[in-house]
């Protein structure tokens, strides 16, 4: 009796982890499919951090937040010429982590691209302001 009752409850156990895997398959394809034209950038901006900026991504970045909820899993920092050792841990973290991506003040414009692009093909970006 107790044989059959842990087989019937593996067996529960079995089809929930299937259906579980197949619902979170089904969802993961469904948001990924709308990010590939996205207008949405997550930027964290720094400048002398130096003390403080690696246990902040390291804290961060390993929790994949940030490929669920960012177009392109990207999180980009940009560095506004820090005098500290901030680029150096930020150069090093990039090459530890695939979802980062370091620019120096010089590249900002690389962050307004497709913005402009896609004000230039005539794609209507609204201003998420309150209308007066």
């Amino acid at each position: 009796m107790l044989q059959i009752i842990l087989e019937v409850l593996v067996c529960v156990l079995a089809a929930y982890g299937l259906i579980t895997l197949v619902h979170e398959s089904l969802l993961s394809a469904r948001q990924n499919k709308g990010y590939k034209n996205s207008m949405v950038k997550l930027v964290l901006i720094v400048k002398n951090q130096g003390e403080v900026i690696e246990g902040v991504l390291r804290n961060v970045l390993p929790r994949d937040f940030i490929r669920k909820l960012m177009p392109g899993g990207k999180l980009i920092v940009l560095d506004m010429d820090s005098k500290d050792d901030t680029m150096d841990i930020l150069k090093r973290l990039e090459r530890d982590y695939e979802c980062l991506e370091v620019l120096k003040r010089s590249e900002k414009e690389f962050l307004f691209k497709p913005f402009e692009e896609a004000d230039d093909k005539g794609t209507v970006i609204e201003h998420a302001g309150k209308n007066t």
